[in-house]
């Protein structure tokens, strides 16, 4: 196929791009140009009398030609007009759709003056007089330029006033002839054309600095409006982390007075352990809720979206909750679906999970019901995901403040058995990365319906994501294993051997990669921390390890938040768990249990 062809502009179209006067892209230009013409130019009359006034004297004086007066009639009574028509306008009252219009309206005025000055050599030429013929050359040519300088800005209204001065001067002198009227013809004609091509060039700089002025305003209210966001994000985290200096401290001190309790010649009662570990899970709790909104507030947070069978995901929560509903009285009930939807799975996991476990906390009695229905989102199939339950309601003025950050409407004593309040600041973070938003209908004292709308997924792709669903879940009691923990801090170290020799393992303890390398055999799993002391990288060492065949499995675990650690292990392909770390992910790890980083 022959290549197709842009014909180029003809010369009337070149023509009216650079002569035109066109509306500009942006109407506040427009705008502002019709504004200014009327309050720059309400006293140029007074100027231009002052101008005339010398012209027409000075010619009445030298040459005594009656045409003088009669010129100066014209163009006196047309300043005069131009002065009370400029002084009607309202320049305030010009809207933005109108501005082009009302510009070359106002503009186009500027012809009369043009005329008015163009009849002056007609009205009273010194035809008989070269020095006078030459001396009204360069008061019509020098007003003319000058006028056109200082109406540069408004392109029409320069060219009317220009042309018609500079046409009839020119026609005037040829017709005069002779060789000083033919050649000051001929040269007001270029003057015409130079002084029409430097008033282009001085309007296209002279608006480009109003675009300019609106860009830089646009810029700065931009940068104002970042800087208010800026600000009230930290306004928000320091309210955050005002609120988690309670919720960390609380457990911190029942923990540290458990401990104190301890004496090593009396056993902790049962009592006392239960609640000391009661304290661990709360600190647990807390820290991982903040980990999670870090995360999910974070640009660096991976949304890996597939094919997600719901029914095995909704099955997991029926286990997970399923004691807490009944330890409260409530019904629990999942819905069976045969939804596959396209979205990330630990993000939809820990969505719904905190949506049940908000229903859950804020059901006195009733039911909770998690269902999914399919819908028809522009003209593409779609399921929405719905959480509902019999609770306390919310109130319409408080709609908006439940997915804040640390927000509860019934609970402003901070009594951390009704949670920190993050589930659905959290469950918002991560429906924004799904791309899609939490949708609350709500009625004080007759419950709450959170749903969720994602796309479903494509039919080929169901089978797979259903058959994933379907895998059976590992046992969490693993058969002895020979286990190396390398760690850098020796408490972490005892504490790990403790657990682990707890659960019937083999423990084998590191301070150093040099120690790992030393010790005799292979080991089945190592569990190693992601920054070891003196700046040395763990994941390195288990890299390296692993890839000696020293250790078969490895574990990661670390205090660090930084999305970039958890990028770094997972292109490794070993599992992550943050410290406090679970102690149940930890044994279904070490049962060959899924890596699914915490």
């Amino acid at each position: 196929m022959p290549e197709a062809t842009v014909a180029s502009p003809g010369p009337l179209a070149a023509l009216r791009r650079i002569w035109a006067d066109t509306p500009h892209a942006n109407p506040l230009v427009d705008q502002t140009l019709a504004r200014t013409y009327v309050l720059d130019t309400r006293d140029t009359p007074f100027s231009a009398a002052f101008t005339a006034v010398i012209f027409w004297i000075t010619f009445l004086v030298l040459t005594g030609d009656k045409g003088t007066l009669v010129w100066a009639a014209l163009v006196h009574g047309m300043q005069l007009h131009m002065y009370f028509h400029l002084h009607r306008e309202q320049p305030q009252d010009y809207r933005v759709e109108q501005a082009f219009e009302i510009r070359r309206r106002l503009e186009t005025r500027m012809l009369f003056p043009g005329i008015v000055w163009a009849l002056a050599p007609w009205l009273f030429f010194p035809g008989d007089s070269q020095p006078l013929m030459l001396l009204m050359y360069v008061f019509a040519g020098g007003m003319t330029s000058a006028s056109a300088a200082a109406l540069a800005q408004w392109w029409r209204a320069a060219v009317l006033f220009t042309v018609p001065c500079y046409l009839s001067l020119s026609a005037r002198l040829l017709l005069e002839g002779g060789t000083l009227g033919t050649l000051l013809g001929c040269l007001a004609l270029w003057q015409m054309l130079a002084t029409l091509h430097y008033t282009r060039k001085q309007n296209r700089l002279l608006v480009r600095s109003i675009e300019s002025g609106f860009e830089n305003a646009r810029l700065a209210d931009a940068l104002s409006r970042q800087l208010d966001h800026v600000a009230q994000l930290a306004a928000q985290r320091a309210r955050i982390f005002a609120a988690a200096n309670h919720d960390l401290r609380q457990p911190m001190h029942a923990l540290s007075m458990f401990v104190a309790s301890l004496s090593p010649s009396q056993p902790p009662q049962p009592q006392t352990l239960r609640f000391m570990q009661d304290s661990v899970d709360a600190l647990r709790t807390s820290v991982d809720a903040l980990l999670d909104i870090a995360q999910a507030d974070g640009a660096g947070t991976k949304v890996r979206l597939h094919a997600v069978a719901l029914a095995p995901l909704l099955q997991a929560l029926h286990g997970r909750f399923a004691g807490d509903a009944a330890a409260k009285g409530l019904r629990l009930r999942f819905a069976p679906t045969q939804a596959v939807l396209h979205a990330d799975a630990r993000l939809l996991s820990r969505l719904l999970a905190n949506l049940v476990d908000n229903a859950i906390k804020y059901t006195p009695r009733g039911t909770v019901l998690v269902a999914a229905r399919r819908r028809c989102v522009e003209g593409k199939e779609a399921w929405r995901i719905e959480v509902r339950d019999s609770g306390l309601g919310i109130a319409d003025s408080l709609r908006e403040q439940v997915f804040e950050p640390f927000f509860q409407a019934d609970n402003p004593g901070r009594d951390r058995s009704r949670g920190l309040g993050l589930g659905l600041s959290l469950v918002a973070s991560m429906a924004r990365m799904l791309h899609s938003r939490i949708e609350l209908r709500s009625a004080p004292g007759r419950g709450s319906t959170f749903s969720l709308t994602l796309p479903a997924a494509r039919a080929a792709k169901a089978a797979a994501a259903a058959a994933d669903g379907r895998q059976p879940a590992n046992e969490t009691n693993a058969p002895p294993k020979r286990v190396l923990v390398l760690d850098d801090e020796e408490p972490v170290r005892l504490a790990m051997h403790a657990l682990l020799r707890g659960w019937g393992h083999e423990v084998t303890l590191a301070a150093h990669p040099h120690e790992a390398w030393q010790l005799p055999g292979d080991f089945d799993v190592l569990l190693g921390d992601l920054r070891l002391g003196g700046g040395l990288s763990g994941l390195a060492a288990a890299q390296a390890l692993h890839a000696v065949g020293k250790v078969r499995q490895v574990v990661i675990l670390t205090g660090e938040t930084d999305t970039a650690h958890r990028t770094e292990v997972e292109l490794a392909g070993f599992p992550l768990l943050y410290k406090p770390a679970d102690a149940q992910a930890l044994r279904a790890l070490l049962a060959g249990g899924a890596a699914a980083a915490t």
